[in-house]
């Protein structure tokens, strides 16, 4: 199993994206490097494009991202160039989860106390 580099949050988020394919969708999670993306597109792995992420009153846009794995309706992106301003703005939103550890992170752990059962 692959280990990734950066943390993925789940959101869902409304997403364009243009370039070999272009089509519109939803971005199910999101990380520094890229995002998985629910979208009718037939994408294919190796596709090269520009998307726009609506991030709740913001938009976010990646000037070159490349499919790195599609299946039905779903497909992952690895963002290659970004401007600097769109980097900041993404290294923000990310830190909103950093920040929230009730956030939903996938990679968020949680150790639970429990206590005895009580006397019979």
């Amino acid at each position: 199993m692959e280990k990734r580099k950066c943390p993925r949050f789940p959101v869902m988020l409304p997403t364009v994206f243009f370039g070999e394919r272009t089509g519109g969708g939803l971005v199910m999670d999101v990380s520094l490097e890229g995002s998985r993306i629910r979208s009718a597109a037939p994408m294919q792995k190796g596709d090269y494009v520009r998307i726009r992420i609506d991030l709740i009153g913001d938009t976010l846009t990646g000037d070159l991202a490349v499919v790195r794995w599609s299946r039905t309706e779903e497909f992952g992106v690895e963002l290659i160039r970004m401007a600097p301003d769109q980097q900041t703005r993404l290294h923000g939103f990310i830190n909103l989860f950093n920040a929230n550890p009730l956030s939903g992170s996938t990679t968020a752990t949680t150790e639970v106390e429990t206590a005895p059962p009580p006397p019979l």
